[in-house]
């Protein structure tokens, strides 16, 4: 069962017992999904525009999955709260991206979705030329609950396609080398 906690004003965090991967030492990681809401306003392509608002999503390793080094690098506190160490992770490192709205297609989720949230859809060009759906919202107020009622619904599907996932580019190595990195504290 997916639980749901919310880690700042703007940021939610969700994990499930059955989120997990093996690494290649064969000790166990467990995973969860940072959510949060970043407001595009005064950046380029967005001055004026009044749906500014876009849901990041990123896989970040559990904290009973970190290492004591990692847990000393990132946090300030002596006893980090488990939240805490979550959010301070996640602020030193980011995540395994994920695009929570390419598992369904943001136009044709609208029917059953929009009613949660004020939103639209648009297409937006990736780094490779791709055109993927990105759903904006008009507030942080109207994003959170949609992520909430929506989007980590959907989220267990990204577990599906763990190892596509975690096989993906990122920068100097695969999202499978920066879960490594995030929980062990070395690179892949």
């Amino acid at each position: 069962m997916v639980e749901v906690f919310q880690l700042d004003e703007k940021t939610l965090y969700a994990e499930d017992e059955e989120w997990r991967i093996e690494l290649e030492d064969g000790s166990p990681l467990r995973l969860g999904i940072v959510f949060e809401a970043v407001d595009l306003a005064g950046t380029e392509g967005f001055e004026d525009e009044e749906y500014s608002v876009v849901m990041e999503a990123a896989i970040v390793p559990s904290p009973e999955s970190l290492d004591e080094d990692v847990i000393l690098e990132v946090s300030e506190e002596e006893r980090p709260s488990r939240h805490g160490l979550i959010f301070d992770l996640y602020r030193h490192y980011g995540g395994v991206p994920v695009n929570i709205d390419a598992l369904q297609p943001a136009r044709a989720s609208c029917g059953a979705s929009a009613f949660v949230a004020d939103q639209v859809v648009r297409g937006q060009r990736t780094a490779s030329g791709e055109t993927i759906e990105v759903r904006h919202f008009r507030t942080v107020e109207d994003a959170l609950p949609f992520t909430r009622e929506f989007y980590v619904f959907m989220s267990p599907i990204v577990f599906e396609f763990l190892d596509w996932i975690f096989d993906q580019p990122l920068g100097q190595g695969t999202g499978r080398d920066k879960i490594k990195m995030l929980s062990k504290g070395h690179p892949g």
